[in-house]
């Protein structure tokens, strides 16, 4: 597995790292976001879209569990959900959701933690942490077990040393 650390001290730059972090992925990627409330998924997702080129706004689906974007500039699609309000992964399955890792898009997963057992073992994990103190700064620790052609260098302007930790 590879794992990087990043941070971000305001919101604009959070924008700026999600849209690198877009501009890294690829068709059939899926994104698991992890975080507390308020942690910044939806704000790295508007980010990441605009990375991928999509113009449509970028809203949290976490009453409708799913927004489809159509393919921007990267001619990517953006299937972005929100898995807060899921009770268990059956309902993931009983949803038709499965069928969304077999695209040629990108999947953003907000609230991943909740349904980790049925994503598929490629998965990108983004974990977001706050700091009370610095309420607009956010680390990510982004970790990637099976995709070694992933552009990490796209991301080194936000990267921290691990033994700043």
């Amino acid at each position: 597995m590879q794992e990087k650390f990043y941070q971000t001290n305001s919101v604009e730059e959070t924008y700026l790292f999600g849209e690198a972090l877009g501009r890294c992925l690829v068709a059939g990627d899926v994104l698991a976001l992890a975080g507390e409330l308020g942690a910044g998924k939806t704000t790295i997702t508007h980010g990441i879209a605009q990375g991928l080129g999509i113009t449509s706004p970028i809203s949290s689906p976490t009453f409708t569990l799913l927004f489809e974007h159509p393919a921007g500039t990267e001619n990517l699609p953006l299937f972005h959900f929100d898995a807060y309000r899921l009770t268990d992964e059956t309902e993931w399955y009983d949803a038709g959701f499965m069928e969304y890792f077999d695209n040629q898009g990108v999947v953003i997963i907000e609230w991943a933690d909740k349904i980790k057992n049925v994503l598929p073992q490629t998965a990108k994990w983004l974990h977001i942490t706050t700091n009370l103190a610095q309420p607009e700064q956010r680390v990510f620790r982004l970790s990637i077990e099976y995709d070694s052609d992933f552009n990490w260098e796209n991301l080194t302007a936000w990267e921290l040393c691990k033994n700043l930790l």
